[in-house]
């Protein structure tokens, strides 16, 4: 086949489609008007000579011959976004970039703040944002840019995306100054009967907490589910119910709210703290420098 007869932006609409599954959805992300991308979809299918998406009631089904394409065509598109922002340079100190980071909880209690900081020192123009953790499509928001890294402890374990480990956190517990039962230590046992506000379980999974306490046969006890670390102080400060935390996350809750703060009783186990990207923004100068100025950052604090 002679590449010079194939319009190779034909690949960035496949891969559009390949991600909404919805043609207006495509058209609109890559701003192609719905005649457009009938036309562009028309020349893909006489290209790749298959009918490659089927309409149905709520999108297209890809055939099989789409989904054998799908991978190979989407990192043929990365390496050519890798190649040419390669060549771009990047200062801080000039450019008024804005970074987006999905975490909320960890992101926005312990890694942000010291990283504004570090900025300001540095006279850095550039800004971050953060974004919600939970969107259930933040993997196709970090493949096409709109989120730049993702902060969890769970990994993405997708063949596409890179993991750093930042940290491993130990957990830690709060409770509030006057709790009945509870003052300036924890045992299992408190620890087991004693009611916890616990976060909702994401994507339907246990945390890694409960997921250890119920490999050594244990399960404690929630008293109570909220969407975010941020909900956990108020309520804690107001009852006798306890929260467990990675432990910088409880140090400074404790410190907001006049909480007690005592390591949970789980031994040496810790959490993992992930610093994840995608492969189309490997290369990118900008996403070098500031995944760089992050795991610096908790180098020298380890």
């Amino acid at each position: 086949m002679n590449l010079r007869s194939i319009d190779l932006n034909l690949l960035t609409i496949f891969d559009a489609i390949m991600t909404e599954r919805k043609m207006s959805a495509a058209a609109d992300k890559i701003g192609m008007s719905q005649p457009a991308m009938s036309a562009a979809v028309s020349r893909l299918r006489l290209t790749l000579k298959d009918e490659l998406f089927i309409r149905t009631g709520s999108g297209v089904k890809p055939t099989p011959r789409a989904l054998e394409l799908e991978r190979p065509i989407r990192q043929i598109l990365d390496l050519v976004s890798e190649t040419i922002t390669q060549t771009v340079s990047f200062d801080p100190a000039k450019s008024d970039r804005v970074f987006t980071l999905a975490s909320v909880d960890y992101g926005g209690a312990v890694l942000v703040p010291p990283l504004i900081r570090l900025l300001q020192a540095q006279n850095s123009r550039v800004r971050i944002n953060i974004w919600p953790q939970y969107e259930e499509d933040l993997q196709d928001l970090m493949h096409f840019g709109s989120v730049d890294f993702a902060v969890d402890n769970i990994p993405i374990v997708e063949d596409d995306f890179h993991i750093e480990v930042l940290r491993r956190e130990a957990g830690y517990c709060l409770a509030r100054r006057d709790h009945p039962d509870i003052q300036g230590s924890l045992s299992m046992q408190q620890f087991l009967q004693t009611e916890h506000v616990a976060l909702y379980p994401k994507d339907k999974r246990i945390s890694l907490l409960d997921q250890h306490l119920l490999a050594n046969g244990l399960r404690r006890k929630h008293g109570m589910r909220v969407a975010s670390f941020f909900n956990m102080p108020y309520i804690v400060k107001e009852s006798n119910m306890i929260c467990a935390l990675p432990e910088r996350v409880a140090r400074h809750f404790a410190a907001l709210f006049d909480l007690q703060v005592m390591p949970a009783p789980l031994g040496e186990w810790r959490a993992p703290v992930y610093l994840m990207w995608h492969n189309s923004v490997h290369g990118d100068p900008g996403h070098q420098w500031l995944r760089h100025t992050i795991m610096a950052m908790y180098r020298q604090d380890q």
